[in-house]
Parts: C-alpha cells; structure tokens; sequence
C-alpha cells in the first residue's frame, strides 16, 4: 500500500509558503537562543564560564513562552521590551497553532494568500528586530557591569 503513494510536488506558491514559514521558525528560535542567553548573563552576572555554561545548558531548551515567563518572573527587561516580547509571542503562536487551520477555513487562496505571506514574514521581520534588541540589551547590560563592549558594538555596525 505505501509504495502505490503517489507524491505530487508543490507548486510554486506551496514552496513559497513553506519557506515564509522555515524562515519565521529558525528566526524564532534564534529570538530563544538570543533570550536563553540574556537570562544566563542577566541571572548569573558573577559566574564562571563553566557555572554560566551549565545554567545556560540547563535552560538552553526553554520555549519562547517560558524564557518569557523567566524574563518576567527576574524582571530582566524593561516594560517596553517585555511588552513587545509578549506581543512577539501572540504572534509565533498563531504561527504554530493557528495559521494552517485559519488560512485553510473559508478561504479563497488566490485572493488571501499575500495577505498571509505577508503576514508570515513579519513575524520573521519582528524576530530579526527583537533579537537585536535583546542583543544591545546585553550590550548594555555588560557596559553597566564594567565590561568594555566597543569591539562588539563596531561589529553590529558593521552589519
């Protein structure tokens, strides 16, 4: 029975959607990586490498939800990017669990789907701009602790 399967290929827009989608996803989870370790750094200013690798290690695998949680919970961010992180969130969930089902319910593909493409990369846009906040804010941070950030901050100009 499996091998009578016949596999049709995407088309171009089912291509197109897939890597709005892949996109939105890997920036996701390089806005967690980008927060896994701003929580490290901001929870443990004064630990070794080695202890700081460990904590890191231990929550490396947090969810964006639960970093959230965590970055609320030690107050880490000012309001203003905890507010965009929770509004950052309502988005990456409707991606997850939501954007399928909706873009498939009562739809007529051809007139919605730039609106979904659309939609689909601003979340990718919002990830690439949350994650350099959270990184200047780490910039910041390590400045306020004395550590001399100039090299780093050439290199984002760089960019």
């Amino acid at each position: 029975m499996k091998g009578s399967i016949k596999k049709i290929p995407a088309n171009q827009d089912e291509i197109t959607l897939y890597c709005f989608i892949g996109e939105a996803l890997w920036k996701i989870q390089i806005v967690e990586q980008a927060l896994s370790h701003s929580i490290t750094l901001k929870v443990n200013p004064a630990a070794t490498k080695e202890l700081a690798d460990e904590f890191l290690k231990q929550h490396q695998s947090y969810t964006l939800g639960k970093a959230i949680k965590v970055a609320i919970k030690e107050k880490l961010y000012d309001s203003s990017l905890q507010d965009e992180l929770n509004a950052f969130l309502d988005q990456r969930n409707w991606l997850v669990h939501k954007a399928m089902p909706e873009s498939l319910h009562g739809l007529n593909w051809e007139d919605k789907k730039e609106e979904l493409f659309q939609k689909i990369k601003s979340i990718s846009d919002r990830a690439e701009s949350i994650q350099r906040e959270i990184e200047y804010d780490m910039i910041n941070f390590c400045s306020s602790m004395g550590k001399d950030m100039s090299k780093i901050l050439a290199l984002l100009k760089l960019q």
